[in-house]
């Protein structure tokens, strides 16, 4: 298996954050990106080539859905 990264910017909402996962193939890298990724835009790496970015949806608010991983810069 090979080892996937997804990067998560800070957005004025949350924190920055890079999470490292293993899939089989790039398709099934992508189908596990866009489930991690659901409520917060991340870019999709394979080492050190950029595959894609994952778009937050327009619906995906801050104020109606957690930050991923629970953290946020909010006080």
């Amino acid at each position: 298996m090979k080892v996937y990264t997804l990067r998560f910017s800070e957005d004025g909402e949350c924190l920055a954050k890079r999470l490292e996962f293993k899939a089989h193939d790039l398709p099934s890298a992508l189908v596990i990106a866009h489930r991690e990724a659901a409520r917060r835009s991340a870019e999709l790496w394979d080492g050190p080539r950029k595959i894609c970015i994952i778009r937050k949806p327009p619906e995906a608010t801050a104020s109606l859905t957690p930050c991923a991983f629970g953290y946020s810069t909010r006080a």
